[in-house]
């Protein structure tokens, strides 16, 4: 247990510089608690629209014309897959700072 290893020993001005590289500030554009309901909510509704286009997809197609059911399942597979609006990462502190900078 004597080994453990001892916290480098680091000047202010370094901490600072760690601190603006490594802690990351919401980008996203709202508050946090908008933050966390709606990235579930809109994941939900791109899910629902999926499903609703499938559902579309096999009520109006007719049974003459079995690759048109193939097309319409393609594209709401696709719809599926892109969402209307993605997450974005967190960005660090110091860009976010340098942003607000008056010019």
């Amino acid at each position: 247990m004597g080994e453990q290893k001892s916290r480098e020993a680091r000047s202010p001005q370094r901490d600072k510089t760690l601190s603006l590289e490594r802690d990351c500030r919401d980008a996203y554009g709202e508050n946090n608690k908008s933050r966390r309901k709606n990235i579930p909510l809109f994941k939900a509704q791109s899910n629902r629209r999926a499903r609703h286009a499938a559902k579309v997809a096999i009520e109006t197609v007719d049974d003459d014309q079995p690759d048109a059911l193939d097309a319409r399942l393609a594209n709401a597979d696709k719809k599926a897959s892109h969402p209307f609006k993605t997450k974005h990462p967190d960005r660090p502190l110091g860009e976010c700072l340098e942003r607000r900078k008056p010019r």
